[in-house]
């Protein structure tokens, strides 16, 4: 409903940031001062998009939104009221939402220079403001940033808590997979030992004895009944995991950090069978939980795309990267292989030192047959 604003500050600042426009406006239409009223309207709508600009980019685009932003400021407060410079906490509540260098270096140094210069053209002393009450204004505006660091810093780590906790979940259900399957391997191999032996042996009683022919077949009967049993008893405990669900898990992931995810193509992710699809989910969270944990990227792309019969998944970051001897033995690179492997799929890893990684999964469109 209200996607115009960041889903992370919905709740905490959309109410805070429409009360502080609204005496904004109040306040620069009811100041005397011989600015025309349209061109204090056209500049407090232009205000308004720059920090719209602001709000949502943490880029170039951000420290030349807040440059023309605190120089407009700067404008107002020397023609229309000086008082208008308390409402540079819009561009100062902002500045806590970016990296310290250069960003929130630049967005304080903007603060500052903003009230040297008004006062410097208002009363002839850059430092006329330290006596009178726009000095606490300044002081605030500055230390404000660094209190919104620490309150989302907060809620970070308590999202990275509940993503811990639920990663262990997931680690406990694989590993729980795994040991049905050491099981069914252990139980159903041997079933099938028996029926092989049996009806070996069955096959030579049948023109000799053929009441002990019938009476081992009926037992390799029974034996399949139970060996069919066992098959279901496994199926029906292992879960099938889709490649939305792991997507929508990855944004909960970097939601509230630095790294920027973006997800390309996923809306032509053609049907898969159900193997394919948790293998190759699987290996996608495997994958992503990297970038989240040691890439120290800014961005982190998530692209599929269809080529040569395989779904092509690439997972790529523009971190620090790692080569071949640095490359931490827990990555879980191997397990993406082997997962990739077993559906008939492939798995390549690229990276060098400072320009980023990139996993290229690739899972085949047609069912594969061992």
């Amino acid at each position: 409903m209200l996607s115009f604003y960041p889903r992370d500050q919905l709740k905490s600042s959309l109410f805070l940031d429409i009360c502080m426009f609204v005496f904004f406006l109040f306040n620069l239409l009811q100041s005397n001062s011989a600015m025309p009223i349209w061109l204090r309207l056209l500049l407090f709508l232009t205000i308004a998009a720059l920090y719209y600009i602001v709000l949502w980019n943490k880029d170039w685009r951000f420290v030349v939104a807040s440059t023309v932003g605190v120089s407009l400021f700067a404008l107002l407060a020397i023609t229309v009221n000086p008082v208008l410079l308390a409402y540079l906490f819009l561009f100062s509540d902002s500045s806590g939402k970016v990296r310290l260098w250069p960003h929130l270096s630049i967005s304080m140094f903007l603060l500052t220079t903003c009230y040297l210069i008004v006062f410097a053209v208002i009363a002839s002393n850059p430092f006329a403001f330290l006596p009178t009450v726009f000095a606490p204004f300044l002081f605030l505006q500055l230390i404000l940033p660094f209190v919104v660091r620490f309150i989302k810093r907060a809620h970070s780590l308590e999202r990275d808590l509940a993503a811990a906790r639920s990663e262990i979940e997931n680690y406990v259900k694989e590993e729980e997979r795994n040991r049905i399957a050491r099981d069914l391997h252990d139980t159903l191999g041997h079933t099938l030992a028996v029926i092989k032996f049996k009806s070996e042996l069955a096959i030579r009683l049948t023109e000799q004895k053929p009441e002990a022919a019938k009476k081992e077949m009926d037992y390799v009967l029974n034996e399949a009944r139970q060996a069919a049993k066992q098959v279901r008893e496994v199926v029906t405990e292992l879960k099938h995991v889709q490649i939305q669900t792991e997507i929508k898990h990855a944004f909960v992931l970097f939601n509230g950090t630095y790294i920027s995810f973006i997800v390309r193509g996923d809306k032509n992710i053609p049907p898969l069978t159900e193997a394919t699809e948790t293998m190759t989910a699987l290996s996608i969270r495997e994958s992503l939980v990297n970038c989240y944990k040691h890439s120290r990227a800014d961005q982190v792309l998530l692209h599929f795309f269809i080529k040569d019969g395989y779904l092509n998944c690439l997972i790529k970051d523009d971190g620090v990267g790692s080569d071949l001897s640095t490359r931490k033995r827990g990555d879980g690179l191997e397990s993406i292989k082997e997962r990739m492997r077993l559906i008939g799929g492939f798995c390549e890893w690229h990276s060098a030192k400072q320009r980023g990684t990139e996993v290229h999964l690739r899972a085949p469109l047609t069912d594969f047959i061992e």
